[in-house]
């Protein structure tokens, strides 16, 4: 599966002032969280509360964001109930998103792909396990979309400064094993691929796309079985 074409597609579904704003909302997440903290905590170590409020201040800021055009933020609730996440919906492209501490699990190179996704996955299924049943379309039997993960990353909580992401990571998920991934890359590779079309490039279809996928899936499931 070539990862430049799940890119574009992305980018074909979700428009660059849309991704701009997301990426703001997090960012200024990420600052209201960590002056909320500062304020609040002067003697409670922040690796408590920290990762709570920064988790559910982006999603206050997701949840905020205008729609529009096709653009739909869903607030879901999770199972058991309790919490809420934001799902957004762009065309053939649903999103949600987790903050990721550092210091559990280090941002992953492709280089080390299999080994450190495993243990990424096994992670954020254990801490947020909604973020997953987006396998199962959110809106029904007949939803079919590709579901992508965003994952900025917050400094480990030992250190002072957490008023802005790391990093943050697209990655797009196989549907049927939380193991592995098809796209797996910084968000900041995504703003090379808009504008393309200027240049006469196709427009990627969707069910031909989702099909290369999951013939990759099935292929790699065959393989595994193989060893």
């Amino acid at each position: 599966m070539n990862q430049e074409e799940i890119c574009r597609f992305i980018c074909q579904e979700l428009p660059r002032h849309r991704l701009q704003s997301l990426l703001e909302s997090i960012d200024a997440a990420f600052n209201k969280s960590d002056k909320h903290l500062k304020e609040t905590y002067r003697h409670v170590p922040l690796v408590g509360p920290g990762p709570q409020s920064h988790h559910f201040m982006v999603q206050e800021a997701l949840l905020g964001l205008p729609e529009g055009d096709g653009f739909q933020v869903v607030n879901r609730t999770t199972q058991p109930a309790g919490g809420h996440f934001a799902l957004i919906c762009a065309g053939a492209i649903k999103i949600t998103a987790s903050v990721v501490t550092a210091d559990r699990t280090p941002p992953t190179r492709e280089a080390k792909f299999r080994r450190e996704l495993r243990q990424e996955n096994a992670r954020l299924q254990q801490q947020h396990p909604d973020l997953f049943e987006a396998f199962v379309p959110p809106f029904g039997p007949q939803d079919d979309a590709i579901h992508a993960l965003l994952l900025p990353y917050t400094a480990k909580w030992s250190e002072a400064d957490h008023s802005a992401p790391l990093s943050c990571i697209i990655a797009v998920p196989y549907s049927d094993d939380l193991n592995s991934y098809h796209l797996w890359v910084d968000v900041g590779q995504l703003w090379q691929y808009y504008g393309e079309e200027e240049g006469g490039l196709a427009d990627i279809a969707y069910p031909k796309l989702r099909d290369r996928m999951r013939n990759v899936e099935a292929q790699t499931k065959e393989e595994g079985g193989k060893g």
